[in-house]
Protein backbone atom coordinates (compact mmCIF):
# COMPACT_ATOMS: atom_id res chain seq x y z
CA UNK A 1 0.00 0.00 0.00
CA UNK A 2 1.12 3.76 -0.32
CA UNK A 3 -0.31 7.09 -0.09
CA UNK A 4 -3.01 8.07 -2.69
CA UNK A 5 -3.76 11.28 -1.55
CA UNK A 6 -3.55 14.04 1.06
CA UNK A 7 -5.80 16.40 2.11
CA UNK A 8 -5.05 19.56 3.78
CA UNK A 9 -7.55 22.15 5.92
CA UNK A 10 -7.80 25.71 4.70
CA UNK A 11 -7.43 28.13 7.29
CA UNK A 12 -3.93 28.14 9.30
CA UNK A 13 -2.43 25.43 7.40
CA UNK A 14 -2.43 26.53 3.35
CA UNK A 15 -4.43 30.40 4.45
CA UNK A 16 -3.85 32.62 7.12
CA UNK A 17 -6.00 35.61 7.30
CA UNK A 18 -5.36 38.91 8.47
CA UNK A 19 -7.92 40.66 11.65
CA UNK A 20 -10.34 43.11 9.89
CA UNK A 21 -12.62 41.07 8.08
CA UNK A 22 -15.47 42.80 10.42
CA UNK A 23 -14.07 46.45 9.19
CA UNK A 24 -14.13 45.57 5.78
CA UNK A 25 -17.97 44.54 5.72
CA UNK A 26 -18.92 47.73 7.53
CA UNK A 27 -17.19 49.62 5.00
CA UNK A 28 -19.13 47.83 2.49
CA UNK A 29 -22.14 48.30 4.18
CA UNK A 30 -21.89 51.73 5.07
CA UNK A 31 -21.56 52.66 0.87
CA UNK A 32 -24.79 50.98 1.00
CA UNK A 33 -26.47 52.62 3.67
CA UNK A 34 -25.19 56.01 2.28
CA UNK A 35 -26.62 55.54 -1.13
CA UNK A 36 -29.74 54.19 -0.07
CA UNK A 37 -30.29 57.22 2.60
CA UNK A 38 -31.24 54.13 5.28
CA UNK A 39 -32.29 54.68 8.40
CA UNK A 40 -29.58 52.69 10.22
CA UNK A 41 -26.82 54.44 12.91
CA UNK A 42 -23.32 53.97 12.50
CA UNK A 43 -23.76 52.54 16.23
CA UNK A 44 -26.47 50.19 14.88
CA UNK A 45 -24.22 48.85 12.01
CA UNK A 46 -21.65 47.94 14.11
CA UNK A 47 -22.87 46.54 17.37
CA UNK A 48 -25.32 44.32 14.59
CA UNK A 49 -21.66 43.31 12.81
CA UNK A 50 -20.04 42.69 15.39
CA UNK A 51 -22.21 39.84 16.93
CA UNK A 52 -21.46 37.31 14.13
CA UNK A 53 -18.40 36.35 15.19
CA UNK A 54 -19.30 34.78 18.50
CA UNK A 55 -22.71 33.15 16.40
CA UNK A 56 -20.41 31.29 14.39
CA UNK A 57 -18.11 30.15 16.92
CA UNK A 58 -21.06 28.85 18.70
CA UNK A 59 -22.61 27.29 15.90
CA UNK A 60 -19.79 25.85 14.45
CA UNK A 61 -18.61 24.17 18.02
CA UNK A 62 -22.25 22.93 18.13
CA UNK A 63 -21.93 21.32 14.48
CA UNK A 64 -24.58 23.39 12.81
CA UNK A 65 -23.88 25.16 10.24
CA UNK A 66 -23.67 28.63 9.94
CA UNK A 67 -22.80 30.94 6.65
CA UNK A 68 -23.82 34.52 4.94
CA UNK A 69 -27.55 33.11 4.92
CA UNK A 70 -28.43 32.33 8.21
CA UNK A 71 -25.85 35.78 9.13
CA UNK A 72 -27.99 38.07 6.89
CA UNK A 73 -31.07 36.69 7.96
CA UNK A 74 -29.97 38.15 11.62
CA UNK A 75 -28.77 41.57 10.79
CA UNK A 76 -31.69 42.29 9.19
CA UNK A 77 -34.31 40.94 11.29
CA UNK A 78 -32.03 43.23 13.98
CA UNK A 79 -32.48 46.42 11.10
CA UNK A 80 -35.91 45.43 11.84
CA UNK A 81 -37.99 47.93 9.25
CA UNK A 82 -35.36 49.94 8.27
CA UNK A 83 -35.50 47.85 5.32
CA UNK A 84 -37.32 47.25 2.31
CA UNK A 85 -36.90 44.31 -0.57
CA UNK A 86 -34.63 46.56 -2.59
CA UNK A 87 -32.12 47.11 0.76
CA UNK A 88 -31.95 43.85 1.63
CA UNK A 89 -30.56 42.66 -1.86
CA UNK A 90 -28.24 45.52 -2.06
CA UNK A 91 -26.56 44.73 1.14
CA UNK A 92 -26.74 41.18 0.45
CA UNK A 93 -24.64 41.68 -2.44
CA UNK A 94 -22.35 44.52 -0.73
CA UNK A 95 -21.77 41.54 2.03
CA UNK A 96 -20.82 38.51 -0.62
CA UNK A 97 -18.50 41.19 -2.38
CA UNK A 98 -16.46 42.30 0.74
CA UNK A 99 -15.85 38.54 1.26
CA UNK A 100 -13.74 38.79 -1.71
CA UNK A 101 -11.61 41.87 -0.14
CA UNK A 102 -10.27 40.01 2.85
CA UNK A 103 -6.21 39.94 3.78
CA UNK A 104 -5.40 36.47 3.31
CA UNK A 105 -1.81 35.65 2.94
CA UNK A 106 -0.39 31.67 2.51
CA UNK A 107 1.17 30.06 4.94
CA UNK A 108 4.97 29.83 4.45
CA UNK A 109 5.46 27.26 1.10
CA UNK A 110 2.02 26.02 1.04
CA UNK A 111 2.32 25.98 -2.72
CA UNK A 112 5.45 24.71 -2.92
CA UNK A 113 4.36 21.68 -0.64
CA UNK A 114 1.18 21.26 -2.46
CA UNK A 115 3.12 21.34 -5.75
CA UNK A 116 5.67 18.61 -4.66
CA UNK A 117 2.99 16.10 -3.17
CA UNK A 118 0.80 16.46 -6.40
CA UNK A 119 4.37 15.90 -8.14
CA UNK A 120 4.82 12.74 -7.43
CA UNK A 121 1.48 11.34 -8.63
CA UNK A 122 -0.43 11.67 -5.10
CA UNK A 123 -3.69 13.84 -5.61
CA UNK A 124 -4.06 16.89 -3.21
CA UNK A 125 -7.66 17.39 -1.94
CA UNK A 126 -8.88 20.06 0.72
CA UNK A 127 -11.27 19.42 3.18
CA UNK A 128 -12.29 23.28 4.78
CA UNK A 129 -14.71 24.45 7.52
CA UNK A 130 -16.22 27.83 5.70
CA UNK A 131 -17.21 30.84 7.43
CA UNK A 132 -18.80 34.26 6.24
CA UNK A 133 -16.73 33.60 3.31
CA UNK A 134 -17.59 30.52 1.33
CA UNK A 135 -16.14 28.08 -0.97
CA UNK A 136 -16.13 30.16 -4.03
CA UNK A 137 -14.75 32.90 -2.19
CA UNK A 138 -12.03 30.68 -0.69
CA UNK A 139 -11.58 29.41 -3.98
CA UNK A 140 -9.95 33.00 -5.09
CA UNK A 141 -7.46 33.37 -2.48
CA UNK A 142 -6.39 29.85 -3.28
CA UNK A 143 -5.81 30.71 -6.44
CA UNK A 144 -4.09 34.01 -6.29
CA UNK A 145 -1.20 32.21 -3.88
CA UNK A 146 -0.84 29.54 -6.39
CA UNK A 147 -2.70 27.05 -4.43
CA UNK A 148 -5.43 25.78 -6.08
CA UNK A 149 -4.03 24.88 -9.02
CA UNK A 150 -2.43 21.64 -7.21
CA UNK A 151 -5.86 21.01 -5.77
CA UNK A 152 -7.85 17.60 -7.41
CA UNK A 153 -11.04 18.42 -5.26
CA UNK A 154 -11.87 20.46 -2.18
CA UNK A 155 -14.75 19.82 -0.14
CA UNK A 156 -15.82 23.07 1.93
CA UNK A 157 -18.51 22.87 4.83
CA UNK A 158 -21.13 25.19 2.92
CA UNK A 159 -20.84 23.12 -0.74
CA UNK A 160 -20.66 19.90 1.57
CA UNK A 161 -23.63 21.13 4.67
CA UNK A 162 -22.02 19.80 7.49
CA UNK A 163 -18.31 20.91 9.44
CA UNK A 164 -15.47 18.66 10.53
CA UNK A 165 -15.40 16.36 11.83
CA UNK A 166 -18.37 14.79 10.18
CA UNK A 167 -17.51 12.08 8.04
CA UNK A 168 -19.51 13.16 5.55
CA UNK A 169 -16.90 15.99 4.31
CA UNK A 170 -14.31 14.11 4.39
CA UNK A 171 -15.80 11.66 2.04
CA UNK A 172 -17.05 13.96 -0.03
CA UNK A 173 -13.50 14.99 -0.72
CA UNK A 174 -12.23 11.30 -1.21
CA UNK A 175 -14.85 10.83 -3.76
CA UNK A 176 -14.31 14.15 -5.52
CA UNK A 177 -10.52 12.58 -5.74
CA UNK A 178 -11.46 9.11 -6.81
CA UNK A 179 -10.53 7.58 -3.43
CA UNK A 180 -11.94 4.62 -2.17
CA UNK A 181 -9.47 3.57 0.76
CA UNK A 182 -9.45 6.03 3.63
CA UNK A 183 -6.08 4.20 4.82
CA UNK A 184 -3.97 5.52 1.98
CA UNK A 185 -5.04 9.27 2.78
CA UNK A 186 -3.25 11.23 4.74
CA UNK A 187 -5.40 14.86 6.56
CA UNK A 188 -3.07 17.88 7.42
CA UNK A 189 -4.70 20.35 9.71
CA UNK A 190 -4.40 22.19 13.06
CA UNK A 191 -6.90 21.67 14.82
CA UNK A 192 -7.53 18.71 17.22
CA UNK A 193 -11.08 18.26 17.68
CA UNK A 194 -12.00 18.72 14.03
CA UNK A 195 -9.03 17.77 11.91
CA UNK A 196 -7.21 15.29 13.67
CA UNK A 197 -10.27 13.44 15.08
CA UNK A 198 -12.52 13.71 11.76
CA UNK A 199 -9.35 11.59 9.94
CA UNK A 200 -8.88 9.34 12.72
CA UNK A 201 -12.57 8.46 12.77
CA UNK A 202 -12.15 7.74 9.47
CA UNK A 203 -9.49 5.57 9.32
CA UNK A 204 -7.20 8.62 8.07
CA UNK A 205 -3.45 9.17 8.85
CA UNK A 206 -3.25 12.47 10.65
CA UNK A 207 -0.83 15.50 10.04
CA UNK A 208 -0.94 18.30 12.89
CA UNK A 209 0.48 21.27 11.75
CA UNK A 210 0.92 23.83 14.57
CA UNK A 211 3.12 26.54 12.14
CA UNK A 212 0.11 29.08 11.72
CA UNK A 213 -1.85 27.82 15.24
CA UNK A 214 -0.45 26.10 17.83
CA UNK A 215 -4.16 23.84 18.99
CA UNK A 216 -4.14 23.75 23.10
CA UNK A 217 -7.35 22.31 23.37
CA UNK A 218 -7.56 18.86 24.30
CA UNK A 219 -8.25 15.96 22.15
CA UNK A 220 -5.98 12.76 20.90
CA UNK A 221 -2.98 13.99 18.95
CA UNK A 222 -2.09 13.18 15.35
CA UNK A 223 -0.04 10.52 14.04
CA UNK A 224 2.77 13.67 13.73
CA UNK A 225 2.96 17.46 14.66
CA UNK A 226 5.00 19.37 12.32
CA UNK A 227 6.20 23.14 12.54
CA UNK A 228 6.15 24.02 8.95
CA UNK A 229 4.57 22.27 6.03
CA UNK A 230 8.05 21.90 4.39
CA UNK A 231 8.87 18.81 6.42
CA UNK A 232 5.12 16.88 5.39
CA UNK A 233 6.57 15.11 2.17
CA UNK A 234 9.60 13.66 3.90
CA UNK A 235 6.87 12.03 6.02
CA UNK A 236 5.11 10.66 3.73
CA UNK A 237 7.21 7.65 2.10
CA UNK A 238 7.30 5.57 5.09
CA UNK A 239 3.67 6.61 6.41
CA UNK A 240 1.61 3.44 6.17
CA UNK A 241 4.65 1.34 6.66
CA UNK A 242 5.56 3.03 10.20
CA UNK A 243 3.20 5.05 11.76
CA UNK A 244 0.01 3.58 10.42
CA UNK A 245 0.60 0.69 10.47
CA UNK A 246 0.90 0.82 14.79
CA UNK A 247 -2.23 2.80 15.35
Amino acid sequence: MSIRAVTFDLWNTLLTSVPGGLEIRRRHWQEVIQERRLDVSADLLWGVLSILPDRFETEWRAGRHYGPERALGECFSAFGDRLEGGDRQALSEAFDLASYHLKVMSVPDAADVLSAVAGTGVAVGIVSDTNLAIGRHLRTYLDEHGILEHVTFAAFSDEVGVYKPDPAIFRAALDGMGIDDPATVVHVGDLKWTDVAGARAMGMGSVRFRGALDDDEPGAEADHVIDRLAELPGLLPGFLSGVAAGR
